[in-house]
């Protein structure tokens, strides 16, 4: 049993004790000298007052010393706390002898020498609530001009280009100075941890290394952080801990190797990461569509009237974005129609070549298409051979194979080609038991064989909440 930690956890309890004497007596000052003698008709009641709440504040001192040896608290509040405190009983001392040494003429005096000593109680007390609560608790919902830029709860980073936000040195690193810092810097590592620089993520502690790249779930910072706040192991023990968002972040980074240069990737981020940037930061990651990356020459209409004379629906994406949507209308294709489609093959970004008689040497006549993103060749007589021409287009995203005769090694040959791509194969020569074999072989491809309505997750909250381990 540890008597000395034992005792001093009485502390929080007793110290409330001296200040609530030190206001009494300070209200029967401020009666007396006001006149009402009927009240307070003596000034002993004041200096008995006064003597009760220094005796209950050496008392709890004692036992305020007695947990500072918990190694719970941060140096530097503590002896804010601590040393204010032995001043405000040094000046009560003061203030109780002179009530009985002074004359009576001195009332005022006394009574400004007794409100030094209350406002010193005051701040002892404050010093003490950053202790418990930390250092935002009392403003953290009052009005701006009263905050300071760590009491915030996050980082104004909204003039930052995606391009050049770094998630250490532009929100962790904040992140860790608010709220970790106090306890864990250069002149007090608390359990050996001092997250002054970078480097010092990677260095071993008393209990575990902070921060092991690609493994939150080793990662003993993120792992304290992460708990409930009820929690005996929970980081930090007092004031506003990490929120919901600070947790997301911290593990994105982590997973993604924790390098201080590291950017945000809207390729890896998930939807929910990018719902909470924009929420609590202001920062928008959706993830942009390649064809709105792209920029290229709108044509001459010379060209287009000319696929548009010969059975195609032509549009551009945009009034500034010159890629072409272009859909066949009629009933059969030739190769003077393909050629057509070769001359623009540069600008087509969505080919629609639906229930036209379409054939394999027709497709294998087609040009790669640079910037081709969405094919739909549904409903011909399409063969495996086909897909020789879509493993020429790299950008593609999703094809359309419904109602052709391709087989699983046909379907396997463009999947292992371009392994993230949405491909729809209804009415196909592809077996159920082909199908689970490919998804579990290319797990990043989304193989559509079936109609159904996507399936919609289940709505999760943004808002903050703890995680559990």
């Amino acid at each position: 049993m540890d008597w000395e930690l034992f005792i001093g956890r009485f502390h929080p309890l007793i110290v409330h004790l001296p200040i609530g004497i030190f206001i009494l007596g300070y209200l029967f000052e401020i009666l007396y000298k006001l006149g009402y003698q009927n009240i307070v008709n003596s000034r002993k009641i004041i200096v008995v007052t006064y003597s009760i709440g220094l005796l209950a504040g050496i008392v709890a001192a004692i036992t305020g010393w007695l947990l500072s040896f918990s190694d719970e608290y941060g140096t530097e509040p503590l002896n804010d706390h601590k040393y204010l405190g032995i001043v405000t009983l040094v000046v009560m001392l003061f203030v109780i002898v002179y009530q009985v040494k002074a004359p009576a003429d001195k009332a005022k005096l006394k009574l400004g020498f007794s409100t030094v000593a209350i406002v010193l109680t005051s701040l002892t007390g404050h010093f003490g609530g950053n202790l418990t609560h930390g250092s935002s608790y009392l403003v953290e919902y009052g009005p701006n001009f009263l905050k300071n830029k760590n009491s915030t709860e996050y980082i104004d980073i909204k003039e930052k280009s995606h391009d050049s936000l770094q998630i250490y040195e532009h929100i962790l690193k904040p992140l860790f100075e608010n709220k970790c810092m106090e306890c864990h810097n250069a002149e007090n590592s608390k359990g050996g941890l001092n997250l002054e620089g970078y480097s010092a993520l990677f260095k071993e502690a008393d209990h575990a290394q902070p921060i092991i790249p690609r493994n939150p779930n080793t990662s003993e910072l993120f792992t304290r952080v992460s708990l409930p706040a009820d929690h005996e192991k929970a980081m930090p023990p007092r004031g506003s801990g990490f929120g919901y968002t600070d947790i997301k972040i911290l593990k994105y980074w982590i997973e993604n190797g924790a390098d201080s240069l590291a950017t945000f990737n809207s390729d890896e981020m998930g939807k929910e990461l990018i719902a909470l940037l924009n929420r609590d930061y202001g920062l928008d990651f959706t993830p942009i569509p390649y064809y709105d990356k792209v920029k290229v020459d709108s044509l001459d209409e010379g060209s287009l009237n000319q696929l548009r004379n010969s059975g195609f629906r032509v549009n551009y994406l945009g009034k500034t974005n010159f890629l072409l949507d272009v859909t066949f209308i009629n009933d059969t294709i030739n190769a003077a129609q393909i050629e057509l489609l070769n001359k623009v093959s540069d600008h087509v970004t969505v080919l629609k070549l639906v229930d036209c008689n379409l054939t394999d040497e027709l497709v294998n006549g087609l040009l790669p298409m640079e910037h081709l993103t969405r094919l739909d060749v549904s409903n011909n007589s399409l063969s495996d051979t086909m897909v020789l021409f879509l493993t020429k287009n790299e950008h593609l995203e999703s094809v359309n194979l419904s109602n052709t005769n391709i087989t699983s090694e046909g379907l396997r040959t463009l999947l292992s080609s371009i392994g993230k791509l949405r491909t729809y194969v209804r009415n196909t020569k592809i077996t159920t038991e082909d199908l689970s074999n490919l998804e579990q072989t290319y797990p990043n491809a989304k193989i559509i064989s079936e109609f159904a309505f996507e399936k919609v997750e289940p709505a999760k909250s943004v808002f903050r909440q703890e995680e559990k381990n």
